[in-house]
């Protein structure tokens, strides 16, 4: 029997000893005709196996060597990693916790979408045969810069931080040291509104988090805007191309992670805002759902109102663009090729036509395909991943976006006081909805009627119909649609303002505060982040990676538990985790009469107030023949009465005054 490769030579030179031996014996007795004609005989057979086994012991050092290889732990080079299309090289980097991590920058994982692919679904890449370098962070999707603020730090730290190309498609990969086996995988996706972002953030920095919690961090960039979701029903022009960057990313993990260490079958997806949607998207198409094990949705959930569009949406929104960069209209084809030669850099600048607060162009669109149905019919029927989630949002999420939006009112450099005009100015130029009963009751919901005229409290109370209606109220609503179908579901509520935030007081605990806690940002010594916001981004950090690792928050990988237990979320109890830096609270029903507003009610005036109404009662008789009798009348009697007792208690408000 071949022992293997190591032993075939020796053992086949013992062989050929005894061999003779015993031959030397038997030859001794023949006779010269006999003898010459045995030798002959023998000649032939020893040369047949000794070619046999040269031949096998070729295969399996062959063998040999590309398995070595695949667990790129080659003798010559550890940080060479035989990836199924290729050879890559990564890079020892130190992170600023003193740790070691081996960090593979710039992987591509797909063709580059240039000339006619410009807009189409992305392609796998060919294979090559040497060593390709990924020791450097890769390009950034071709998007928009944010100007607004000039060069304000609290803005500019998410303008891409490499060279813009579309040759973009590219992973980055950090795995702590001592080599792992086996590790759980946190796979990041970025925000950015579905028209910015990129993977090489300084705050999205995996080394971290990879050497704290001994786990493989993977992250990638992907198209975005009009390069990534331009849709013209058209093969050329398909849609949801950036979510296809996605799935293809994915699909790369499952095929090469367990070559830098990482075990495919524990794949946990994270990302926030709209890279939070994007998770939450992945959640329900069938084309992803199967390619990672569980989530975190970090302020986004699948039933955000921004999050898709509608095919004519989409359509019109492509065919604006066209007008914008002077591309006909009138046929499709030549309208596509128009825009596949039209410069990159063009067409993000002249992408930006959006009506509303938190409003954009180029999103995902339900394609039939990737997404097979309005994500809130997914929810609700429950087609979507069983799984375990980690969700959460921030508590202002609102004021980064209108800072942007109503400049007039809410300024960077000034504190913001808000008279009760300016409070009903507000809602009504924010609010996404045209009937003026609607807008009423959204005041009424949301006005502090014990202190309706105080600057503050109507300031804060813009932020949080923002914060409530795009982002608090759709996070929670999908914690209660996987809770209620029996699935573990962790959830939290983000209150503390870190001392680095670069933006003024008032805006709070803005949208995306969290994220430089997850990525352990407070641990680098170049910042000056105190002592207690370290131990608090160590926390978080734990909390992520032992979900990631155990499915549960609060279990350690020894099996002991965390000092904090974070509680289950429930359909009954809505428990939550208050994330702050020296609190270990456990809430329960966060916002919940502010999400019940607008989830149940104003649905349903909505429904009744018709278009352009400005009266109750008007709004009831509109919506009579959709309504039961006694809901009808039960229903406008209440809007009626909010509206009414608004306006007397702002009367009354106001002669007091």
């Amino acid at each position: 029997m071949w022992l293997g490769v190591s032993g075939g030579a020796s053992g086949l030179a013992k062989c050929k000893l005894a061999l003779c031996r015993s031959m030397a014996t038997i030859l001794r007795s023949m006779s010269t005709r006999t003898l010459f004609a045995f030798l002959i005989n023998t000649w032939l057979v020893v040369t047949l196996c000794v070619g046999r086994v040269d031949a096998r012991a070729a295969h399996l050092l062959h063998h040999h060597r590309h398995r070595t290889a695949g667990n790129a732990q080659s003798q010559g080079d550890p940080l060479v990693v035989h990836t199924t299309k290729g050879p890559v090289r990564g890079i020892t980097l130190q992170a600023s916790n003193g740790k070691l991590v081996d960090a593979f920058l710039g992987i591509p994982y797909a063709k580059p979408p240039v000339g006619k692919m410009r807009f189409r679904h992305p392609v796998p890449m060919d294979p090559w045969e040497k060593p390709l370098n990924v020791t450097e962070p890769p390009a950034t999707c071709v998007q928009v810069v944010d100007t607004y603020f000039d060069d304000f730090e609290g803005s500019t730290m998410w303008n891409a931080n490499t060279n813009m190309s579309e040759d973009c498609l590219n992973m980055l990969v950090w795995v702590p040291r001592p080599r792992p086996t086996n590790a759980a995988v946190l796979l990041w996706v970025y925000g950015g509104s579905f028209y910015s972002g990129c993977a090489t953030l300084d705050v999205y920095d995996g080394k971290i988090l990879a050497s704290e919690e001994n786990v493989i961090v993977v992250s990638f960039n992907y198209r975005v805007g009009s390069l990534g979701f331009l849709y013209l029903d058209h093969a050329d022009a398909p849609g949801n191309a950036g979510m296809m960057d996605q799935v293809m990313a994915l699909r790369w993990v499952q095929d090469n992670i367990h070559l830098f260490g990482g075990n495919p079958n524990n794949v946990t997806l994270f990302g926030e805002s709209a890279g939070a949607v994007s998770v939450a998207y992945h959640l329900l198409s069938p084309l992803s759902r199967d390619l990672f094990s569980q989530a975190v949705l970090q302020s986004g959930g699948a039933t955000v109102p921004w999050g898709y569009n509608e095919r004519q949406t989409a359509i019109t929104n492509g065919y604006k663009l066209a007008e914008e960069v002077k591309c006909p209209t009138d046929d499709v084809e030549a309208t596509i090729k128009c825009l596949s030669t039209s410069g990159p850099r063009l067409l993000v600048k002249s992408e930006i036509f959006a009506t509303g607060v938190v409003d954009f162009s180029f999103i995902p669109v339900v394609d039939g395909a990737f997404l097979t149905e309005r994500p809130e019919d997914s929810m609700s029927s429950g087609n979507f991943k069983k799984c375990k989630i980690l969700l959460g949002s921030n508590r202002d999420e609102g004021t980064y976006f209108i800072i942007y939006y109503l400049t007039q009112l809410f300024k960077r450099d000034e504190n913001v006081y808000l008279t009760r005009e300016d409070f009903v100015d507000a809602v009504q130029a924010l609010s996404p909805f045209t009937s003026s009963v609607v807008n009423e009751a959204i005041i009424f919901e949301y006005t502090d009627w014990l202190n309706p005229d105080d600057p503050i409290k109507n300031r804060d109370a813009v932020d949080k119909i923002v914060g409530d209606y795009y982002f608090t109220c759709p996070v929670i609503d999908m914690a209660h649609y996987y809770s209620s179908a029996g699935l573990d579901v962790y959830m939290y509520y983000y209150v503390y303002r870190s001392s680095q935030n670069k933006w003024p007081e008032w805006m709070g605990v803005i949208h995306a505060d969290e994220i430089a806690y997850v990525f352990g940002e407070p641990l680098n010594q170049t910042w000056s982040y105190r002592q207690d916001e370290q131990m608090f981004s160590r926390r978080i950090m734990r909390y992520w990676a032992n979900f990631a690792r155990m499915g549960n928050p609060s279990l350690n990988p020894d099996g002991n538990w965390e000092k904090t237990y974070w509680p289950a979320h429930t359909a009954f109890g809505k428990e939550f985790l208050i994330l702050d830096v020296n609190s270990t609270q456990v809430g329960y029903g966060n916002r919940a009469k502010h999400c019940a507003f607008w989830k149940n009610f104003l649905p349903n005036l909505i429904a009744l107030s018709g278009n352009n109404t400005n009266k109750a009662d008007e709004s009831c008789k509109d919506g009579a023949s959709t309504q039961s009798s006694s809901s009808l009348t039960l229903l406008c009697s209440l809007a009626a009465s909010m509206i009414v007792t608004g306006r007397l208690l702002s009367s009354s408000t106001a002669r007091a005054a």
